[in-house]
């Protein structure tokens, strides 16, 4: 129906600025490892890990949003 669809299009809306807001947060922290670099409080080494480790977290939450939108868009339809 009309308004299942129109659901479903919201929840692709809703996941994708959380998306945002979770590349948002990885370029804010990838900002700051860059800082803490330049004050000298990291190693360029260690500003490479947190990055690394930074967009590790990022992949994992944008999977989950991926998941849990796939969840609710399957309930809407199907239900």
């Amino acid at each position: 129906t009309d308004v299942r669809k129109k659901m479903v299009t919201r929840i692709k809306e809703l996941a994708e600025d959380s998306k945002i807001s979770i590349r948002n947060i990885r370029r804010d922290a990838n900002k700051t490892a860059d800082q803490l670099e330049k004050d000298k409080e990291l190693t360029e080494d260690d500003r490479d890990k947190l990055k690394s480790d930074v967009q590790d977290l990022t992949k994992k939450f944008e999977d989950k949003v991926n998941e849990m939108a796939k969840g609710r868009e399957s309930e809407v339809m199907d239900g």
